[in-house]
C-alpha cells in the first residue's frame, strides 16, 4: 500500500474486468468531487507544504502491462472524465492520461473517448457518462480560467516543491491473490458508515474549532460528550417510541438530524441515501463566515432535541403529541403546529383539534365548545362498527384520555404498544369467531370444560343456568374424552355455548364499539373466541405476569364501567351501553378541556 499522485497515474492502463458492473456515478457525487477538490485548493494555502487531498484506496493487480481494477473504477473514470475537460482547454501536449479499457463492454471504451450526448439512452452506462460529463461541463463553465488552471496544478500537483496535490491510496493485491474474491469481499463485507456517523465526523473536525489550543480541544470533547449524551437518551424505549415508530437500533441521532436537514434548503434530494450527511456537509461548506457556526449549528441540533425531551417529561404533551405519532403524525408537523402556537395552552388546543380531526372528522372545532357536542360525540361512536378504520384511533385516543382526565400519574406505554402488535377484541366472543382448525377447537372445549367444572357452578344463584353450565361442562369432557375428535359435535356445543352464555345481549350489537377494546395480539390468542369469564380471567393473570393491558381494556374486564357487577359471567346489554357511554362522556371531557 503506498500513496500515488494522480500525476504518477496518467502513463498507466487500467482494464475493468467482466464482474464488475458499469459506471454508476451520478452528478451529485460527482459534484461532491469537484467541490472538495476545488475546497483543498483554497484552504490549503495556509496549510503545510506537503499536504493533500486523499481518494479512497485504488485496489489493483498487475497482468501483463496492464492494472487489473479491482475497487475504485467510480473514481478513475470521474477523473478521466475531468482530465478530459481540462485537456480540452490546455496546451495539446501539456498532459497525457491513463487508458481505461473494459473487457466485457468496449463500446464504454469508446464512448468515454467521443462522448455523444444524443445516445445517452441507449444503454445504462453511456446514461451516466454522459450526466458525469455535463455536470463537469456545467460545474467549469461557472469558474474563470484561473480557477481551472488552478483546479488542474492541484489536479496534478507532483507534492514536490512545496506544491498541493490530490492523491489515491495505491493498493497492489500479490500476483498469487484471487482478484474476484477480493472484489467480494470489498464490496459485499463492507460496513457502511451511517449518515449519524459521518455528520459527527464532520462536526467535529479540528478546523471547526478555531480557537485553537486546549480551548478547541475541550470544545470538541463536549461537542461530543453532548451528541453521545443525546444518542443515549434516544436509546430509551420509552423516549424513542414517543416520539418515533420506526424499529432503528443505532444512531438514532439520525432522527434529530433530520428535523435541522428538513428545516433546511437542501439542494440533495430527500431520496439519496447520503441525504442526511450531503445537507450538513452543504449547510458547513456554504455557510457564511463565521468562526462560530458550528456552535450554532451544533445549538440547533441540541435546541431540538431538547424541545422533545421536554413534551416527553411533560404529562399532557406527552400522551398528545405521543399519540399523534402513533396515528401516523410526523415530528415535522407536531413542531410546526408548536411553530404556530402562541404559548403552551394554545398549542394544546392545536394538538387537541389535530386529534379531533383524526378520529371525528365530522366534527369541527367550533362545534366542541357547544352544548350539543355530547350528543355529536355520542352519536358519532355509536355509528362505528368493526371492522371501521377509525375504530383503533378511538379506542386508543379513550386510553390516552383516561389518564389525562382521571388526574392518573401513569403513563400510557407507547414503547410496549408500538412494539408488540395489536388487535381491535371482542370483549365478548361472536358466533362468527368459531375455531377452524382442529387443535383450535380442542383448546376452546378444554377451556369450557375447566371454567365450568360443577364445583365451580355451586355458587351460581341461578339454579337453571347453574344447571345449564353443568351440561355444558359434561358436553365439553364428552367431546375431549373421543378420537378422532367429532368437529359437528363441536360446532354445536360453539353454538349452544354462545346461545346460553352470550343470551343476554342481541347480536346486533356483536361489531358495535360497546362490545370492543385494544388487546395486544399474544394475549389475544391465548384465549381468541373464548367467552367473557374466561377472557376476564386471563387477561387479569397476564396484568399479574407484567403484560402491557390498557387502563381501558383492564377497567371493561373489571366491569368498572358497568352500574352492576353482580354477575360476571356475561357482558350484558346494560355493560354494552354503559361502556359505550364512558367512552363518550370521557372523550367529550378530553376535548372540553378536562385535562391536566
Amino acid at each position: 500500500m503506498s500513496l500515488r499522485p494522480v500525476s504518477a497515474l496518467l502513463n498507466e492502463h487500467f482494464f475493468i474486468p467482466s464482474y464488475q458492473r458499469g459506471y454508476r456515478w451520478t452528478a451529485l457525487e460527482v459534484k461532491d468531487l469537484l467541490d472538495d477538490i476545488a475546497e483543498f485548493r483554497l484552504s490549503s494555502h495556509n496549510n503545510p507544504r506537503d499536504s493533500f487531498y486523499c481518494l479512497q484506496p485504488v485496489v489493483v493487480k498487475k497482468k501483463h502491462h496492464e492494472w487489473e481494477l479491482v475497487d475504485g473504477q467510480q473514481r478513475l473514470t470521474t477523473l478521466y472524465l475531468i482530465l478530459r475537460y481540462l485537456k480540452e482547454m490546455a496546451a495539446p501536449n501539456e498532459f497525457g492520461c491513463y487508458s481505461l479499457r473494459f473487457e466485457s463492454r468496449p463500446h464504454s471504451e469508446q464512448f468515454l473517448q467521443d462522448i455523444s450526448p444524443e445516445l445517452a439512452q441507449d444503454n445504462i452506462d453511456f446514461h451516466h457518462i454522459v450526466e458525469a460529463w455535463e455536470t463537469i461541463n456545467s460545474w467549469f463553465s461557472a469558474k474563470s480560467a484561473e480557477d481551472k488552471t488552478g483546479f488542474l496544478a492541484t489536479l496534478l500537483g507532483s507534492g514536490n516543491s512545496g506544491s498541493k496535490n490530490v492523491r489515491v491510496i495505491w493498493y497492489q493485491l500479490h500476483d498469487d491473490a484471487d482478484a474476484t474474491t477480493v472484489f467480494s469481499r470489498l464490496n459485499h463485507g463492507k460496513i457502511a458508515l451511517s449518515n449519524g456517523e459521518l455528520v459527527k465526523a464532520l462536526l467535529l473536525q479540528s478546523a471547526n474549532f478555531v480557537s485553537g489550543g486546549r480551548s478547541a480541544l475541550h470544545q470538541q470533547q463536549r461537542l461530543a460528550q453532548e451528541w453521545d449524551e443525546i444518542e443515549k437518551r434516544l436509546q430509551q424505549s420509552d423516549f424513542w417510541y414517543f416520539i418515533s415508530n420506526q424499529q432503528v437500533e443505532s444512531n438514532r441521532i439520525e432522527f434529530i438530524l433530520s428535523i435541522i436537514a428538513a428545516e433546511t434548503d437542501s439542494p440533495v434530494p430527500r431520496t439519496h441515501p447520503s441525504y442526511l450527511f450531503l445537507t450538513f456537509a452543504s449547510m458547513m461548506k456554504h455557510a457564511p463566515e463565521d468562526p462560530r457556526h458550528i456552535e450554532k449549528l451544533w445549538a440547533r441540533i441540541r435546541q431540538r432535541f431538547m424541545m422533545l425531551n421536554e413534551w416527553f417529561e411533560n404529562h399532557e404533551t406527552y400522551h398528545l403529541v405521543g399519540y399523534l405519532i402513533s396515528m401516523g403524525e410526523t415530528i415535522r408537523s407536531v413542531i410546526t403546529l408548536h411553530n404556530a402556537s402562541q404559548n403552551k395552552p394554545h398549542f394544546i388546543l392545536l394538538l387537541k383539534e389535530r386529534i379531533l380531526h383524526q378520529v371525528h372528522p365530522a366534527i369541527n372545532l367550533k362545534q366542541v365548545n357547544s352544548e350539543e357536542f355530547p350528543q355529536l360525540l355520542a352519536a358519532d361512536i355509536s355509528a362505528l362498527d368493526y371492522p371501521d378504520k377509525r375504530l383503533r384511533a378511538l379506542l386508543l385516543l379513550f386510553n390516552i384520555a383516561i389518564l389525562l382526565c382521571d388526574k392518573q400519574s401513569l403513563r400510557f406505554q407507547f414503547s410496549r404498544y408500538k412494539n408488540d402488535r395489536w388487535d381491535i377484541e371482542h370483549i365478548s366472543a361472536v358466533s362468527s369467531q368459531i375455531p377452524g382448525d382442529v387443535p383450535g377447537q380442542k383448546a376452546w372445549t378444554k377451556n369450557i370444560r375447566d371454567h365450568l367444572r360443577p364445583d365451580d357452578n355451586v355458587m351460581e344463584p341461578d339454579d337453571k343456568l347453574r344447571r345449564a353450565k353443568n351440561r355444558l361442562h359434561q358436553l365439553a369432557a364428552g367431546l375431549l374424552a373421543h378420537e378422532p375428535f367429532d368437529a359437528d359435535k363441536f360446532s354445536s356445543l360453539f353454538n349452544r355455548v354462545q346461545k346460553t352464555l352470550n343470551k343476554k345481549r342481541p347480536q346486533a350489537l356483536d361489531n358495535s364499539i360497546g362490545n370492543l377494546t385494544l388487546l395486544d395480539s399474544t394475549t389475544n390468542r391465548s384465549y381468541k373466541n373464548a367467552i367473557f369469564p374466561i377472557k376476564r380471567l386471563r387477561i387479569i393473570e397476564a396484568d399479574k405476569n407484567g403484560t402491557f393491558i390498557p387502563v381501558a381494556t383492564k377497567n371493561v374486564f373489571l366491569k368498572y364501567y358497568s352500574r352492576s357487577v353482580d354477575n360476571m359471567t356475561f357482558w350484558t346489554i346494560d355493560d354494552h351501553h354503559h361502556y359505550q357511554n364512558a367512552i363518550g362522556n370521557t372523550l367529550a371531557n378530553f376535548f372540553q378541556g378536562g385535562t391536566q
